[in-house]
């Protein structure tokens, strides 16, 4: 009998160990989950078992809208390094949420083979409610449990109060069960973030006692801020919990899967494969379920060999393919039991495009970059002229070809002549669909130093959300009169920059301007410094990620400097914050025999914005590093209004007038002392004319913001805002 336990025993533990979830705190690099959205640092804790790896901040480190860390930060597939996910904070109604003081490991999985990692803390705005969350990680589920217990240890009952979280999908586009991508509804079973590769979601089964049901997801806002109890209310010395289950899949489907089984919702598995024309499986291609109404119900993609696997409820459905370089009539069918789908047929674009049309960065003397993104990979040609030979004898007499076939295409041409206008074309080849031409454009390149004694550039921004008003103002600055030979975006170019539904809409809309002239972006926060910025724009070499988040260059005259704020106002990095600050000094030390400095950043000192005050952060680093070192001017957006303040001898522009939804001020007694100019609902930007030792500036209006919802709301306006200029300190 004592054989026989003995026996037991090990079998047991040796099943613990096989299925094991782990619990650990990161004490090496190599310990951490990689992707394009990693954000985990050495003293992190790691819930990890044969499906997934789930990261949790230490106290110390968190970023975004978050106060602390004890949150969950990084989640990828186990064995690989694909985290897209920005970060997830518990959450009672903005900006309410946990601070975290504390975290230890409750079960490194030897106990139970459950992993455990504990975070303890109070609420925000309330010291006295005591908070408590479990992240747990079983066996080898793909999903973890977050289990919150708020106690109220005052002597007086609290709320009602919102219990939920803040979710930031990162490069994962949102979705909600039942609503797809439109978010109209705002209650459902399941919340989540389609990725490439990888995506996540939650859910709930938290049993509402008044109905004996599982209680909805109730989303708040936007795409975010999953809630389980929209009003909660504590009594003194009593402790209410919350729980929900984070999830984590390679596709849509895979997450869907989970929630149904989670919320034992009734469901049918289809197996499908997919082929092409001439009957070839079509591998990693990414497919569309859509209902009756047509709204996207599901998302998956095929495996090496073609297949899929699907899991709906009952009803009528359609199969589209979702991949570029490919096209179908979509397949319908109707779902009452499991089984197979039939083979679906799909065929080949009949025309390449140019997903984003041509546009130019980093001008130099002697080079610029010829810039576009095609939907098939393609090998482009970029052939050019000096304008002068183009007009006498409409030839283009050299031509730079690509080595091989890309979808970012950044073709540099080099060897050019200082301050010379030349004519381009733009031809783009790949074998399925043949040639795609773009239109004849022109550009100039820089000058030497000091042989161009006049000439003009543009900085505006905030150009997310609308951007059809975007369009319209880049639209007035390519026919501005001054002929700009620059272009700076100061930051905020897309409403999340790590969808890439959204850097489409945005090159359509600068296409007519950024052809001609060079476009310099600036990181604003809804960059999030993501890895597609980077894809998209070939920059001067300065420092940060990939040397280019923060940059300098020489034009003529001028030295500019941008720089990324969010270093520490989003990612709350000091120690990278310093070292952009060193880079700073450094650079201006360098360049202190300049006619004019101008720094670029996107969040500005001060505003006088409705609720908003500034970012005083910015200023104990940065304000006299400034004044030391004799910077003429500063350009800021973040605050969409056009507002100027003079300190200290430096004129500091707010020009966050290129599309977004314009703020409102508060009164003009409320407003900085050394305020010169705020103005609100006027879409606008910013000419800055250079001409020998003077600077002068003037703000164009170009539209009036009839309402901040609408992107069509808003009516042409002719006016100028502000006028001003800036003499040479030599």
């Amino acid at each position: 009998m004592v054989r026989k336990v003995a026996v037991l025993f090990v079998i047991v533990a040796m099943a613990i160990t096989l299925f094991a979830a782990t619990a650990i705190q990161v004490s090496d690099p190599s310990q951490l989950i990689g992707g394009p959205s990693a954000s985990g640092r050495v003293g992190d804790y790691v819930l990890q078992n044969s499906s997934i790896r789930v990261l949790i901040g230490a106290p110390n480190n968190f970023h975004g809208y978050m106060k602390s860390g004890g949150n969950i930060l990084d989640a990828s597939l186990a064995g690989q390094s694909n985290d897209l996910f920005d970060e997830v904070h518990t959450y009672y109604s903005w900006p309410k949420q946990a601070i975290y003081k504390k975290l230890i490991i409750k079960d490194n999985g030897r106990q139970s083979g459950n992993a455990i990692v504990e975070a303890v803390g109070y609420k925000s705005d309330m010291p006295y409610i005591k908070i408590d969350t479990t992240y747990t990680l079983s066996g080898n589920s793909n999903y973890v449990v977050i289990r919150t217990t708020l106690t109220n240890t005052s002597t007086k009952t609290v709320g009602p109060m919102i219990l939920g979280d803040a979710a930031f999908f990162g490069y994962a586009r949102p979705f909600l069960y039942g609503n797809g991508f439109s978010f109209k509804k705002f209650n459902s079973p399941l919340i989540a973030g389609v990725g490439n590769g990888i995506s996540y979601g939650f859910t709930t089964t938290q049993i509402d006692p008044t109905t004996g049901k599982m209680r909805p997801i109730h989303i708040a806002y936007i795409y975010s801020d999953p809630e389980i109890i929209p009003k909660a209310v504590i009594g003194a010395g009593k402790s209410i919990t919350y729980e929900r289950e984070f999830i984590v899949a390679p596709t849509l489907a895979g997450v869907e899967k989970t929630a149904f089984d989670l919320r034992t919702i009734p469901y049918s598995t289809l197996e499908g494969r997919v082929v092409d024309v001439f009957g070839n499986t079509v591998p990693f291609a990414k497919l569309v379920v859509k209902d009756e109404k047509g709204l996207i119900v599901s998302e998956t993609e095929t495996n090496a060999a073609g297949e899929y696997t699907l899991y709906l409820e009952n009803g009528k459905y359609s199969l589209n393919i979702a991949q570029p370089g490919y096209n179908a009539k979509a397949m319908t069918f109707k779902v009452q039991v499991s089984g197979k789908l039939p083979t679906f047929t799909v065929s080949y674009v009949k025309k390449n495009a140019f997903v984003w049309p041509t546009y130019l960065t980093n001008v130099s003397t002697n080079s610029v970059y010829v810039n576009l993104k095609t939907l098939l990979p393609s090998v482009v040609t970029v052939k050019y002229a000096k304008s002068s030979d183009y007009v006498k004898s409409e030839k283009f007499t050299n031509s730079v070809v690509e080595n091989g076939a890309n979808v970012y295409h950044h073709i540099e041409l080099k060897g050019l002549m200082p301050n010379t206008k030349y004519t381009y074309i733009v031809s783009s080849m790949d074998p399925v669909t043949g040639k795609l031409l773009g239109k004849i454009s022109s550009f100039v390149t820089a000058p030497l130093d000091d042989t161009l004694k006049s000439f003009s550039f543009v900085v505006y921004g905030d150009t997310r959300t609308f951007q059809l008003r975007n369009k319209i103002v880049c639209d007035a600055i390519a026919k501005d009169p001054a002929k700009p030979r620059l272009v700076f975006n100061i930051g905020d170019l897309t409403m999340d920059g790590r969808v890439m539904a959204n850097w489409n809409r945005f090159f359509w809309a600068i296409h007519n301007l950024a052809r001609q002239v060079p476009y310099y972006p600036i990181l604003g926060n809804h960059e999030y410094n993501s890895s597609y910025y980077y894809d998209a724009f070939p920059l001067p070499k300065g420092g940060g990620t990939s040397n280019e988040e923060w940059y300098s260059f020489n034009y003529g005259p001028i030295h500019i400097v941008v720089l990324d704020a969010d270093v520490i106002l989003m990612e709350k990095n000091p120690e990278k914050m310093q070292e952009q600050t060193e880079w700073l000094v450094k650079d201006l030390k360098a360049n202190k025999d300049a006619r004019f400095k101008l720094v670029f950043f996107h969040q500005p000192f001060w505003t006088n914005t409705t609720s908003e005050t500034g970012n005083p952060e910015l200023i104990k680093y940065w304000k006299s590093v400034f004044e030391k070192y004799g910077v003429n001017i500063v350009f800021n957006g973040h605050y969409h209004a056009y507002e100027r303040f003079l300190v200290n001898g430096i004129n500091y522009v707010t020009t966050a007038g290129g599309g977004a939804p314009m703020y409102q001020l508060k009164p003009k007694d409320k407003w900085w002392p050394f305020t010169v100019k705020s103005i609100a609902n006027i879409h606008h930007y910013t000419l800055i004319k250079v001409n020998g030792d003077t600077m002068s500036v003037v703000v164009k209006g170009v539209l009036k913001q009839i309402n901040d919802k609408q992107e069509n709301a808003f009516e042409p306006y002719s006016g100028t805002l502000d006028t001003f200029t800036i003499k040479a300190a030599h």
